[in-house]
């Protein structure tokens, strides 16, 4: 049956796609194609083709061989197609693409030869609304497709529904899920030296994000995934419709995890990113959704600007969570780098694993570190999560509006903490979360009607 992803009649085609100029041989152009394979395809999108033309033109070579370019690929080429996951913008499936990732291997006389792939299961990220795609979502693919070049949750191309119309991309398929299920399926297995090493990865993709001068914008554990191997930050700056251009003063993300003064109105920063991350970094430790016994609602809006933050595992080491607190600060210009972060976990691990020569650094001895990790291990099994699902919890990233919030805060507890001045680790969270209902008590015939939550 014809299709829009039949091949075209490339013998009508005189100019190459790409760059206008004549073929140098029938379909085909030298100086854009070397491997010939840009021209008989679209995806009746011109940007779209530009875009994924764009990574052919120019595609990663290692040893010898093409291995590194986005290709276009046809729906019925995907079979065994089941749904996996569903976001707030796009459905997940695992399928098998029968005609596998293509390869090209350049010959002792110059030319190329394409090698035979094999099937290959992969993941199909349908974007939701995407039959007209903005020319603004495509330049956040461009960043999704430079970034993962250098990752291992390839971005290989892209494909259409035919019924729908929705673009979808294609990934790596993260074999082991999302942190989120991970936690709560496997918690009391995962030791605090796997938790290191996970934050340590995460860091690094992080770190190439913000090297490059890009926010991830809706960092939370769904969008954190493992592959046999290794765990990678997914999504990056792929948050709200794919339909939509962005403006600034739309918010999209699980509510938790938003640092305060972007739900408050500020622009996004770097280290709105790092806030995102102090979160995640307390999930780790409990095991729980942060606030998970809590509706997200504006009630819990306005405790998070009064300066509540989520509670970490019982037997979290203190130096830990102190870190955690720093990215958790309500003033965004006090909090750490992805590169100091990345630096003092990086310590962290090899501590743990007796790696290295230097014996202290950041003013705690390896030792020391190793001691306080073996120790919270020895908590875990005693650590209670909640498998029951909160109703009143969103646990997929929508769109965010609120009005007239007053302006971010850390608790007094809180600020004690970070400076130094309270030092009893297992009382901060319930001194923390105690100041904030008194606060609450005090408040309770305040009016919140100038406050909206859609």
């Amino acid at each position: 049956m014809e299709t829009e992803f039949n091949k075209l009649n490339i013998s009508d085609i005189e100019n190459c796609s790409y760059c206008s100029k004549p073929f140098t041989e029938e379909s085909w152009c030298k100086e854009c194609d070397p491997l010939r394979i840009m021209e008989g395809w679209t995806s009746g999108n011109p940007y779209v083709d530009k875009f994924i033309k764009d990574t052919m033109y120019k595609p990663i070579m290692e040893y010898g061989r093409c291995v590194q370019f986005l290709e276009w690929v046809p729906y019925d080429r995907f079979t065994d197609m089941k749904e996996i996951g569903e976001g707030g913008f796009a459905k997940v499936y695992s399928a098998t693409w029968i005609d596998g990732k293509s390869e090209y291997y350049e010959k002792n006389d110059g030319t190329w030869l394409k090698a035979d792939p094999d099937p290959m299961t992969v993941a199909l990220k349908k974007l939701n609304g995407s039959q007209n795609i903005s020319e603004e979502y495509l330049n956040e693919l461009r960043i999704h497709w430079n970034l993962y070049k250098d990752l291992g949750l390839r971005f290989h191309g892209m494909s259409k529904d035919p019924e729908t119309k929705e673009f979808i991309m294609i990934i790596r398929l993260a074999e082991r899920g999302n942190l989120r299920n991970n936690l709560t399926d496997n918690f009391n297995s995962i030791l605090w030296k796997e938790k290191i090493l996970l934050l340590r990865h995460l860091l690094k993709d992080l770190k190439g994000l913000h090297t490059l001068g890009y926010f991830h914008k809706d960092f939370h554990s769904g969008n954190v995934l493992q592959t046999s191997s290794s765990y990678y930050i997914s999504d990056f700056g792929l948050s709200g419709p794919a339909s939509e251009q962005k403006s600034g003063d739309k918010i999209y993300g699980i509510l938790p995890y938003v640092a305060p003064e972007v739900l408050a109105g500020e622009p996004y920063t770097s280290s709105s990113d790092i806030y995102s991350l102090g979160i995640l970094m307390t999930e780790i430790s409990s095991g729980n959704p942060p606030f998970h016994n809590k509706k997200y609602d504006i009630n819990l809006v306005l405790d998070i600007c009064k300066g509540l933050r989520p509670e970490f595992g019982k037997g979290t080491p203190e130096i830990y969570k102190r870190i955690a607190y720093n990215c958790m600060n309500a003033d965004s210009n006090k909090r750490p780098t992805t590169v100091e972060l990345y630096d003092v976990l990086d310590f962290w691990y090899s501590s743990i694993r007796d790696d290295g020569e230097e014996e202290e650094k950041f003013g705690y001895k390896r030792k020391e570190i190793k001691e306080a990790f073996e120790k919270a291990d020895r908590e875990i099994p005693n650590i209670s999560t909640s498998r029951k699902k909160n109703s009143d919890v969103i646990y997929t990233s929508s769109q965010l509006t609120f009005d007239n919030l007053p302006k971010p805060v850390n608790s007094s507890a809180f600020t004690s903490y970070i400076d130094n001045e309270v030092f009893d680790s297992q009382l901060i969270d319930m001194v923390i979360s105690d100041e904030i209902q008194l606060e609450d008590n005090d408040d309770e015939n305040d009016e919140n009607n100038d406050y909206e939550l859609n």
